[in-house]
């Protein structure tokens, strides 16, 4: 089996792309910009039919990843893709690879080959990341200590579900303790490597989680969240919520733009500097707050929407570091509150906040151009 230092950052679909796609109102008219992370968000995103998404990541095995699995789509049916990735069951996933290793580029080819262990066992749970969660939930369930969840899962009302929560909110106080220790960045930085851990300014982030969760689950069914269906279930099955571009509609649409999608290795802020793309451009940022500190991140939202056509959009999710749209952007850009507000509140992945933005102006600069 492949080394745990070998395996990519992300894999499975920690965000719920539904969000992005709400956000962001995408048409064919549109060029999007998104990062690879695990894939699925670009490959989600593909499913609004823009004219063109650029998928871009600095880490080159966050950009195989996103080359294998639109490889995968592109050879089967949404059955044997699903099986592929490890969702449900796939006949030979090495055989299967087999069939669509050519159609990778030459580096994704070799990273692959010196992988086929994560591909045997499925890549959707390949990622350092998730790895890190699920083992962190099968010690728990091992334990014991996750029994009381399991009613949470099988409410099939937010009334009953609300019931469970009055109920278990000593239990809820008291985990507080074990969120804290496990989210301490000396323990879960350098098991998931993601600097989101190391940014926090809203003090504990297990703190922060275990608030989220409980907010979520004030106004929402968590057994319909796919992102926690994925960590308590330690994977997810074909009958599962799923992403968009893992459910039929979704599958389809997605498949049938795969030659609008076009994956870049590189920094988002170097492919920003290179030049500007004619006609709107829809940018979904991710958690990229996170990587950045805040003079960083508002110097991107600048670049980003400097020169911009009135209708391009952004949209940004903080994770622990909550980033806003900085002053000097405010006579230009729009922050759509209401859809802020709707998205921190409903989205499935339940941890993040949002910014999003659309410029309702350019600067004076490109006006004169123009």
């Amino acid at each position: 089996m492949d080394g745990y230092r070998r395996r990519p950052l992300y894999s499975a679909d920690n965000e719920d792309t539904r969000s992005e796609l709400r956000a962001l109102e995408i048409t064919g008219d549109d060029t999007v910009v998104a990062i690879a992370a695990g894939g699925g968000r670009a490959l989600s995103l593909l499913t609004a039919g823009p004219k063109r998404l650029v998928a871009i990541d600095r880490r080159p095995d966050q950009v195989f990843n996103l080359e294998l699995k639109a490889a995968a789509m592109d050879a089967f049916d949404l059955e044997d893709f699903q099986g592929f990735l490890g969702i449900g069951d796939a006949p030979d996933r090495l055989d299967q690879y087999r069939m669509v290793r050519q159609s990778l580029s030459r580096s994704a080819r070799r990273y692959w080959d010196n992988r086929r262990g994560l591909i045997d066992a499925g890549v959707f749970l390949a990622g350092r990341t998730e790895t890190a969660l699920v083992r962190f939930m099968r010690g728990l369930k091992a334990l014991g200590l996750m029994n009381w969840a399991e009613p949470f899962f099988q409410a099939s009302s937010l009334e009953a579900q609300q019931a469970l929560l009055d109920a278990h909110r000593d239990r809820v106080d008291r985990g507080l303790v074990w969120w804290r220790l496990f989210c301490h960045p000396l323990v879960i930085y350098p098991l998931a490597q993601d600097p989101s851990f190391l940014r926090s300014t809203d003090g504990s982030v297990g703190t922060y989680l275990v608030r989220r969760l409980v907010d979520f689950a004030s106004l929402n069914l968590v057994r319909e969240s796919y992102v926690l269906r994925l960590v308590y279930d330690c994977g997810l099955e074909p009958d599962s919520p799923l992403p968009p571009y893992l459910c039929p509609g979704g599958f389809e649409q997605a498949r049938k733009a795969l030659d609008r999608l076009e994956v870049q290795c590189g920094d988002l802020r170097d492919f920003v500097a290179r030049g500007r793309i004619g006609g709107p451009i829809k940018w979904s940022l991710s958690d990229v707050s996170c990587w950045m500190n805040e003079a960083q991140f508002h110097e991107l939202l600048r670049s980003i929407t400097h020169g911009a056509p009135s209708g391009s959009r952004f949209c940004a999710r903080n994770f622990a570091a909550r980033r806003d749209i900085p002053r000097d952007l405010k006579d230009r850009v729009r922050r759509l509150d209401q859809i802020c507000e709707g998205l921190d509140c409903g989205d499935a992945s339940v941890i993040y906040r949002f910014e999003v933005g659309e410029v309702t102006r350019p600067t004076a600069e490109a006006a004169a151009a123009s």
